[in-house]
């Protein structure tokens, strides 16, 4: 059985198993095992890093008896924690004769980095977003953000502790997109306000790629984020992704601003995307 998942990831610790700390297998894997009364293991297709949220993840896991979706979904409802749901279930085999495993059977994945440029942070969302009390070159940004789409070596765009046997990857579509405060805030044209109504507020970064390296995103965030600022040009991508020298790209961004949105998910397994 598959199930997409969704999870605030501020108290967890990543999305693997660890010993001794939260983490979103140990606390989905304690909840069916209280729903079906036995152990049971779970294989994911994404190993979210401590802090990251997702809407979209998928998991599978191989249901010792049957108990329809919906029952599935209300019994996990009542087991999950409050920073966790199951949003959809449903049956699936795997082409082969394998165990189905959302790692090897996805089409890629869709992550988006929220940066919000504001004065002031708002405590409603900044949980979910890295907070940026200064404007930036989103012209800028947009420029740069092409040179990244394609098949390249992204070793200069991943953590030093990660431990991918090759680092080319492909990306497939990077988008920016702005919100002013006005489409965010209904009282933002109120008197004493210190921002621009008009002025962008909030910045998403969607990142759609077939595979991604250790904190690849929140690099290729932090690279744009310095291209915003100024502090170089975007000249700077075609060097790091032909020299692949880390220490010229930007900061890893915080990780509370990325969220997995969406599993890319065959329509063959009951997904939305054709292969």
């Amino acid at each position: 059985m598959l199930l997409r998942l969704a999870y605030d990831g501020t108290d967890f610790h990543g999305f693997a198993r660890q010993v001794g700390v939260r983490t979103v297998q140990r606390e989905l894997e304690a909840g069916l095992a209280r729903l079906y009364k036995r152990e049971i293991k779970i294989r994911g297709a994404s190993r979210t890093d401590a802090g990251v949220h997702a809407r979209g993840q998928i998991v599978a896991f191989d249901p010792p008896f049957e108990i329809p979706p919906r029952g599935v979904l209300l019994g996990l409802a009542a087991q999950l924690p409050r920073d966790m749901v199951a949003l959809a279930a449903w049956a699936a085999e795997a082409p082969d004769d394998r165990p189905l495993n959302p790692r090897f059977h996805t089409l890629g994945k869709l992550y988006r980095y929220r940066l919000r440029i504001t004065s002031l942070r708002d405590p409603l969302s900044e949980r979910y977003e890295w907070h940026l009390p200064r404007p930036l070159e989103l012209a800028r940004m947009r420029d740069a953000a092409p040179a990244l789409v394609g098949e390249h070596d992204f070793r200069a765009f991943r953590s030093a502790d990660c431990q991918a046997r090759t680092t080319v990857r492909r990306v497939r579509a990077i988008e920016l997109r702005v919100r002013t405060l006005a489409e965010l805030d209904p009282l933002a044209h109120d008197a004493g306000r210190i921002d621009d109504p008009d002025e962008p507020a909030v910045i998403e970064i969607d990142v759609r790629g077939d595979a991604f390296l250790k904190n690849m995103v929140r690099i290729l965030a932090g690279t744009l984020v310095a291209i915003g600022r100024g502090q170089f040009g975007a000249e700077r991508i075609a060097e790091l992704l032909r020299d692949g020298d880390r220490a010229r790209a930007g900061l890893t961004a915080p990780a509370q601003g990325l969220t997995l949105v969406e599993v890319l998910w065959p329509a063959a397994l009951g997904g939305r995307r054709e292969a």
